[in-house]
């Protein structure tokens, strides 16, 4: 049986084979290359890598450096312009050391070198004045041992007189030369808590820019040139990073109020990425597209249905009420004048396939440490002030803003939104998105002054939560807003009724005013009133249910 090979292995065999053949011949020359543009997307990036040397006639082995093992080598695509690309190694292991050093880190790492050396010779100078000490403890002890020679028993006296005032001016000198040597030790080791200090920052220092990480690709790429001249290598790629990378926007939503009320979206971007390498002085171009998204639709199965026996019921005790199983609260869902206040350094472009940001000046972001904040655009256009109450819930009436998309545009979706109103920050939330020429209504904040109080006026029977066997049940509740504002709302108060899906059930309710409308958006038993409510002012709300089922049956 013939082996079977598969073409990557035939592929890398036949590239080694070029490489051993050619390696004899051919000129090798190291080309380190730079990170010139990137365009990101969300969790993705594509960076072009460019760099430019001199190329003799003939066939050469380029070895290009930089690359982080963060790319995607299956996306690498490399173009030598001037010359003729024959093959092109990749290698993530066993990769032979690389310099990926720049002019910061290298000043940065001689100035821990120089601090360390410093220090080091502070520790000599220290250690040479101890030396001296050790010198003249070593005399003083010669000294003793000479004042207990067996042999000055033998001397006269004057002799001795004269030994004894020898030892002691010696004595005396030698001490005198260790305490000064000890002195000299200490006064020299003062310095080194200032070096020391010194040498923390500027590791720090160094720690701040060296955050790129030295493993590397091998590269290696084969060209032949037909005629001498500049040859310009660029790499493309895709990369995700080690996961922190693309960007997001971030909004500022300005309400001004007034006779006129505006709203001011302050756009800005947010970005990060973690490749494995800085980028410096780079061209950026920001993407909607999601190229890491689903790119076709889902696909569709048969759905099997069956009957069988019902299950029985289950425990009533273990059934919560039916209010907590039905509640479905509504969720708050002119044609506006727009201002574009775009700042100079983007061009925007949102006539393909999604929209694209190109900022129009150099970027600079270090790898898994930075996080950049670009300033975009300020958006302004006309918006409708209103309160809106949920009694049921909550007790004090929202702030609500209501405008349309008029810019053209799609507004991205964006978490921790800071909302303004007159220059003060009323909340911070998330937005959701708007496509053009849609609207939306937006919460700033509560207003405090404007109170809610729902209580239960009367119940025929039963308590809530648990089954009522009457073929009736009767219920009234009544809301009260107060507004200690100091001006006039209008209000909208949104509350609800049950409602049944069986004939045998039946459900009547009244109120008092009656609702501004019904099933708002679609949400059976969800009503809402629009009501005027002036500065000081009260507005009562009556709601009567009656409920009926047959006798046999249990309510739920």
């Amino acid at each position: 049986m013939r082996p079977v090979y598969s073409v990557i292995a035939f592929l890398a065999a036949s590239v080694a084979t070029t490489n051993i053949a050619t390696s004899a011949v051919a000129d090798v020359f190291s080309v380190s290359s730079q990170v010139s543009a990137v365009t990101l997307y969300p969790g993705l990036a594509q960076i072009t890598r460019t760099a430019v040397l001199d190329l003799p006639a003939g066939r050469h082995q380029l070895i290009l450096q930089g690359v982080p093992r963060s790319a995607n080598t299956a996306s690498l695509q490399v173009q030598v312009k001037g010359a003729r690309r024959i093959s092109t190694l990749m290698r993530a292991d066993f990769v032979p050391p690389q310099n990926v050093a720049t002019p910061a880190i290298d000043a940065a790492e001689a100035r821990v070198r120089q601090i360390q050396e410093q220090i080091d010779l502070v520790k000599d100078e220290a250690e040479r004045a101890r030396a001296s000490a050790r010198a003249a403890q070593s005399s003083i002890h010669f000294l003793k041992q000479l004042g207990s020679n067996d042999g000055l028993g033998r001397a006269d006296a004057s002799t001795l007189a004269d030994i004894a005032l020898m030892i002691a001016n010696r004595a005396t000198a030698s001490h005198r030369e260790m305490v000064d040597a000890e002195a000299e030790a200490r006064a020299r080791e003062q310095n080194l808590i200032a070096l020391k200090d010194e040498l923390a920052g500027a590791r720090a220092a160094l720690a701040a820019i060296a955050t790129e990480d030295e493993d590397r690709l091998f590269l290696e790429v084969q060209v032949e040139v037909a005629e001498a001249g500049r040859g310009e290598v660029t790499l493309n790629y895709l990369t995700g990073g080690a996961g922190k990378i693309g960007w997001s926007p971030y909004y500022e939503l300005h309400l001004a109020t007034g006779d006129a009320p505006e709203l001011t979206l302050a756009r800005s971007v947010i970005l990060a990425q973690d490749t494995g390498e800085s980028w410096q002085d780079v061209a950026l171009t920001l993407s909607t597209a999601e190229p890491l998204g689903q790119s076709a639709p889902s696909v569709l199965y048969p759905r099997l249905r069956r009957i069988e026996q019902p299950a029985p019921p289950p425990n009533p005790k273990q059934r919560f009420s039916s209010d907590m199983e039905m509640s479905t609260d509504a969720e708050p869902i002119i044609e506006a004048a727009v201002i574009v206040e775009s700042l100079p350094q983007w061009n925007v472009d949102t006539g393909g396939v999604a929209a694209v940001y190109a900022f129009g000046e150099p970027v600079s972001i270090a790898s898994g440490v930075d996080a950049l904040r670009l300033e975009m655009d300020s958006l302004t256009t006309t918006a409708k002030l209103t309160a809106q109450a949920v009694p049921l819930r909550n007790e004090v009436a929202y702030r609500m803003v209501r405008f349309t998309n008029e810019f053209g545009e799609q507004l991205l979706a964006a978490t921790e939104t800071a909302h303004f109103v007159d220059g003060k920050l009323v909340a911070v939330a998330d937005f959701p998105g708007l496509a053009p020429g849609t609207e939306t209504n937006i919460g700033f904040g509560p207003i405090k002054g404007l109170t809610l109080r729902r209580d239960v006026l009367d119940q025929s029977e039963g308590e809530q939560g648990l089954i009522s066997r009457s073929t009736e049940q009767v219920s009234r509740f009544e809301i009260e807003i107060e507004n200690l504002t100091n001006q006039a709302w209008p209000l909208r108060v949104l509350d609800r009724v049950p409602y049944s899906q069986q004939e045998a059930l039946e459900i009547t309710w009244a109120a008092r005013p009656a609702p501004s409308e019904e099933n708002v958006e679609k949400q059976r038993g969800i009503l809402a009133w629009e009501v005027e409510i002036a500065k000081g002012a009260t507005q009562t709300i009556q709601v009567e249910t009656k409920l009926n089922w047959p006798e046999d049956q249990v309510l739920r």
